[in-house]
This record gives structure tokens, sequence and C-alpha cells, in this order.
């Protein structure tokens, strides 16, 4: 649901944002525990241990290892679970998350999600770059540790930018693997089903018998969605992504990824996304025009404020934390403050989650939950739990999986108003207005159409400088722009030619808790009264 504010005077638009709960973070470990970055936390299906994956170190020598540590208790244990060496650490690379079988506790098999910086035993054609899906075992004499000399690719695709790698793994609930690729920063390639970039990828790991083609050393389901599309990879199962850094699976089995925008928007996609086109590089969140072809998010935010990178979550299943249970909480590289959604009803209710990082606590980077229905917070200095109080233990204090959580309950709404009135006098500077429930930012942009009547088509435009101002809460906020002596003179020009002078008002307004309300109306210019 795309959200529009009502330009008038009388009424608002409401929308289903709303306020805060209480919950903490309680670190895992004190923050000179990790060798390099936290970047991912997750565990084995009925495991009471916690696994940290680090993604290695940035250095100007980018072979750094990645790295796998293992939390038991109160404890993060000195040996690490596993090193991976030849890891490429440059501009978004690394060791970037992990996933494990089903069967784990039978078979020891886990996965990784690595970006090699060149050949190695493993792969001695490889190149810098290289997106590697790992298959190992643990080790056989000790279950802390795992057995490096188990490697065996089970997927690989060359990947020449720093950026857009994607970097999630998991298995979904009919355990297959799915895992995420960026769009190798060429937005173009996210449309072809003829590459790997801008897609979630489904495969099943089991080694084929036989030689498999190309990058693969796994097995396609037959039910993936474009298995019989000519021209189209098997492994493919959606598309139309810019760098679907972190994605997970709800309760109720459906696939919800954080998909990074470009310039402007943040978006949040769910649901049954098999087969999905979901528009980038077309449409950059909701798209302006609807196509039937895409699938919209099920929420967006903008950049302004503050904004830049959607890091995707999980829906909390942890009854401690009655405010946020059963809702997703998510969360944006440069801002501060974590966020919730209800991904069960129209416009995802977006609101805050009652915790903002503190610069001692490091910036956010990730999150994570373990086989016992408890949520973490990755930075890039530490891993905390998500606790109901400060006094709450940094273990989950559960021995299994807590029931899935019930719908959550709606927020209070927030409305938003912007006041444009349907004429007003041409002079030096145009004044609008803008309301809302909570402090927000009010962003004014005006075209103005010059027509030779209103029966005729436009013969000159004039486009104004934005503006954005700040509002408090409940407080009606004026908003200027101002129009150059230059275009003045030219309107005024205009309308004592017989012209029409018709302004088109665009209005977004922003919402602390992340919300925000658009919308588009037309104002006439009228020629001032002269005294």
């Amino acid at each position: 649901m795309k959200y529009l504010v009502t330009l008038g005077v009388m009424v608002a638009a409401v929308l289903l944002p709303g306020a805060a709960t209480a919950a903490t973070l309680v670190p895992i470990a004190p923050d000179l525990t990790w060798g390099s970055e936290p970047i991912f936390v997750t565990a084995p299906s009925g495991d009471q241990r916690l696994f940290i994956v680090e993604r290695g170190n940035e250095s100007t020598t980018p072979d750094t290892p990645g790295v796998i540590r293992v939390a038991e208790g109160n404890t993060v244990k000195a040996t690490p679970f596993l090193t991976v060496d030849n890891t490429d650490t440059f501009s978004e690379r690394g060791l970037l998350s992990m996933a494990f079988s089903p069967d784990y506790a039978t078979s020891g098999l886990f996965y990784v999600f690595h970006v090699a910086n060149g050949p190695d035993a493993l792969d001695p054609d490889g190149v810098a770059g290289d997106i590697r899906i790992i298959e190992y075992r643990r080790s056989a004499s000790d279950p802390d540790v795992a057995d490096p000399a188990s490697a065996r690719i089970v997927f690989k695709t060359g990947h020449s930018a720093g950026n857009h790698n994607g970097g999630w793994l998991a298995f979904g609930p009919d355990d297959m693997l799915y895992f995420t690729i960026g769009d190798n920063a060429t937005s173009s390639n996210a449309q072809g089903l003829g590459n790997f970039f801008g897609k979630v990828l489904r495969i099943d790991p089991t080694d084929p018998d036989g030689p498999a083609p190309g990058p693969l050393t796994a097995t396609i389901p037959a039910d993936n969605p474009f298995v019989s599309t000519p021209g189209a990879l098997g492994e493919v199962y959606t598309r139309g992504l810019r760098n679907p850094f972190r994605a997970s699976f709800a309760p109720d089995g459906d696939l919800v990824i954080g998909d990074v925008g470009e310039g402007t928007i943040e978006e949040v996609n769910a649901g049954n996304l098999a087969g999905r086109n979901m528009g980038w590089p077309s449409c950059e969140g909701f798209c302006d025009t609807p196509n039937p072809a895409f699938t919209d998010p099920v929420f967006e935010y903008p950049h302004d404020p503050g904004g830049c990178a959607v890091l995707g979550g999980y829906v909390i299943r942890d009854p401690e934390l009655a405010g946020l249970l059963g809702r997703y909480l998510y969360g944006d590289l440069c801002r501060n403050d974590l966020r919730t959604l209800n991904l069960d009803v129209p416009g995802a209710d977006p609101g805050q989650a009652g915790i903002e990082l503190t610069p001692a606590q490091g910036q956010l980077r990730s999150f994570g939950e373990d086989s016992r229905g408890c949520s973490y917070v990755i930075t890039n200095k530490s891993v905390f739990r998500v606790a109901p109080n400060v006094g709450s233990g940094k273990d989950c204090p559960r021995a299994e999986l807590p029931p899935d959580p019930p719908p959550p309950d709606p927020l209070p709404d927030v409305t938003y108003t912007f006041f444009a009135p349907n004429s007003r006098p041409l002079a030096r500077q145009l004044t609008f207005a803008g309301q809302c429930s909570l402090s927000c930012t009010i962003r004014v942009g005006v075209t103005v159409r010059i027509s030779r009547n209103r029966f005729r088509p436009q013969v000159g435009r004039i486009k104004l400088t934005p503006v954005t101002v700040s509002a408090d809460a409940g407080i009606r906020t004026r908003v200027t722009l101002k129009v150059p002596g230059r275009s003045l003179k030219r309107m005024r020009k205009a309308t004592r030619n017989g012209s029409r002078l018709n302004a088109i008002v665009r209005s977004k307004l922003s919402g602390s808790d992340g919300s925000s309300g658009s919308g588009q109306r037309g104002v006439l210019l009228i020629p001032a009264k002269r005294r």
C-alpha cells in the first residue's frame, strides 16, 4: 500500500505507524571478543548454541580470513568453529552468512556465503570477487569445530562489483537452500533471467550424481518457477531486486526481503515470492505507474530523514518481548533507531521498536535469531540479544522454540495533513503548510506550467527549488518557496498575455518513525490585485 497525504484544508490522510515499546540490547560478549566485524548470527534447529559469522577485516590486503565463532551459555568459545581463508573483504565483500542443514544434528552439514579473493585449492580457476556457496561438515571429534577439509563448492558465480553482493543464505520451510545476490552494480541485470544478479536463488544443495554443468554442483528443484522457461537459469526464484543484503522467513513461511534502494526509497518485500518480479530498475519501491508485471513491496520508506540502506531483520518470536511479539524488526545502515512492521496488515503498520543504538554500541549491520526464538542485533562492534530489560541475561532463557506468535495488535494511528488552497495570488513567495501528529519533515516542490488557456497544452514550465522543513508533532508548519525575480517577471508577463499558470505542488511528509505520506495537487496562480 502506498501512503497518500491529502492536500486540502479539512481532510487528513490516516496512516498506521505508531508508538514505541520497551526493549533493550544486552551484549553477548565484550567488544574485544571479535577479531573482525560481526555480520550474521544463526543456530541449528534444536541446538542451544549461537553461531556468529565475522566478515573478515578490511585492510590494504583484502585477503583476510572470515571466521565463525560459537557462543554457548554465557561464553564465546576461544577456538573458532571455522576459519575461511581466501576471503575478499574489498568494499562490501566478505564472509557474509551461513545456514545449517535441516538435518544438521545427524549430517553435520552447513553452508557459508563467501566472496573469494582469487584461486585456491578449492577452486584453482577462481578470481577475486567470486561468490561461492561452500558446504562444510562439522568435525567428527568435536561438535564445536568444523572440518575445513570437508569443503565443497555448491555454487559459484563471478561478481565484478565490490558492492551489491547480496549475502543472505538460509534454508526455507521446504528444506531448500535460498540465497540472495545483488545486481552486480548493473541495474539491468535484475530483470534478465539468464544471469544470477538481482535475484533470490533456490537450490537443493545435495550433490547430484555425475558431473554438474556450469557453476552448480547441486540440484535445481523441479518446482522452481523458471525451470522450463527458455533461456532462464533454473536456480532463479525471484528477480527484480537491487541488493537484497538481508532476508528471512516469517513464522508463516513467507519470505521477507529488505532490498537496498538507490537514491530515494528503501523497501521491504514479503509473501510467496516464487516467480515474482519486484520491479527494479523500473521501480524503486512502489511503481509510480502501477504495472501488473511487478509485485509491489509491502512497505517503503524515504531516505529523508537520515536513511540510506534498509537492513532486513526477523519477525519477533520471543514472548518476553510483548510489545514487539509478531512484528518484523528491521533497521537502516544510516539510522540509529530500530523499527518494526506488522506484515499481516495493509501498509505494514510501521512503528518504532523503542531501541536506539548508541555510538558505543556501534553501527547497525544485521539481525539474527537462534533456534529458541530469541532475536539479535549485530553492529560493527558487537552482537546483542534483544531483551525485555537491562537485567535480562545475554543467553536465551528457553530450551526450545516457542509457539508461533499471534498477530500483533495495531499501533496507534498517525495523521499527516498538507494544506494547499485551490488558488493563490502570484507573488515572490509561495507559502503552504503541513502538520503531522508526530515529529516529521515536510518537503515541497512546485512546478509551474504556463498554458495559453485551460484547453490548450502548456507552452512553458518553471521549476522552483524544493524546500524541506522540520515540524514538531501537532504543530502546523509553514513551507515557503521563493520565486526568483526572473521567473516571477516571466510569469507576470504570461498572465498579462492571457496565459494560465497552474502550479503542480508535490508534498512528501516523512515521520520520525519511518512512515511517510505524499501527494500532488494543482494550485491556480492568479495575478495579484494592484493597490
